[in-house]
């Protein structure tokens, strides 16, 4: 029907972008087409370093025009909320650009077995790379347009966010170690053990904990009103329906996993209450 056309060319832009972060291009080269080849994971930690340090270098010039010590002409004619803005962005792009540089360094210090271009998490999935082109839609919208509606205090809450978030899942993946997976795992496997202790003493979902935290966190840094609601829904929705799925199947895997799952918590808002309905309708 002619009115999906809009949509369809919208999805068809979104599989061409996941092809290129899949490397579908790179047929014939075999370093660069499997998920386990060096010349994909050296590119893409290439890449993503570049961009952070770019984005720090700015984001260190802008502090310093914000503080008085540089002045605000190297930036041309900037407002001072459009500046307020460029800071914002270059924070955002710095925190993201962390977060799957420690994904992947993460993963192959504490389970080195299972390492791959892919735990850099950069594909991770149709709906992550949607959510994050909105957003940066939404705040070029606001740059262009709204550059004084902002709030500083939503900024550094929004820091905090992604910090703790960030910490909390990099320690699960530590604690967890090998036992750690990025995909659900159906099977035992020899060195797949319950994992109780450290932050799992307290959280039995810690890493889903930090990222949930995490995604909110970003647009609250970037103060996108819109994408942070879509933002918490989305996450929330998502780890609602996986963490119902998982411990249905780490019930069958670990026989004390229902003793441990009830002295821990869940640590995302209301999903423990969603869960308990779901007993019940069975």
């Amino acid at each position: 029907m002619p009115h999906f056309r809009p949509l369809t060319v919208l999805g068809n832009q979104l599989t061409s972008v996941q092809s290129i972060l899949a490397f579908e291009s790179w047929k014939g080269y075999p370093q660069f087409e499997d998920d386990k080849g060096l010349g994909r994971a050296a590119l893409l930690a290439c890449i993503l370093a570049t961009i952070f340090g770019v984005n720090l270098v700015l984001c260190l010039q802008l502090l310093l025009i914000h503080l008085g010590l540089l002045p605000k002409e190297i930036f041309g004619d900037w407002p001072d909320g459009t500046l307020q803005m460029a800071m914002q962005w270059t924070v955002y792009v710095i925190l993201l650009c962390a977060f799957h540089l420690l994904e992947f360094f993460t993963t192959a210090i504490f389970n080195p077995s299972v390492t791959s271009a892919d735990s850099f998490m950069v594909n991770h999935s149709k709906a992550y790379t949607a959510a994050a082109l909105i957003s940066w839609i939404e705040f070029c919208i606001r740059t262009f347009f709204f550059p004084d509606r902002n709030s500083p205090k939503i900024f550094c809450i929004g820091i905090l966010f992604v910090l703790g978030g960030q910490l909390c899942r990099s320690w699960a993946m530590v604690t967890c170690g090998e036992s750690f997976n990025h995909y659900i795992q159906r099977d035992k496997k020899e060195n797949h053990a319950l994992v109780t202790h450290g932050i799992y003493g307290t959280l039995r979902h810690p890493s889903y904990v930090g990222f949930f935290y995490w995604s909110v966190g970003t647009q609250l840094v970037l103060c996108n009103p819109i994408s942070t609601i879509i933002y918490g829904l989305a996450a929330w929705t998502f780890f609602r329906y996986r963490i119902c799925y998982e411990e249905e199947i780490l019930r069958k895997l670990f026989p004390d996993y229902e003793s441990y799952a009830a002295r821990t918590y869940i640590g995302i808002p209301f999903i423990r209450l969603a869960l308990r309905f779901d007993n019940k309708d069975q």
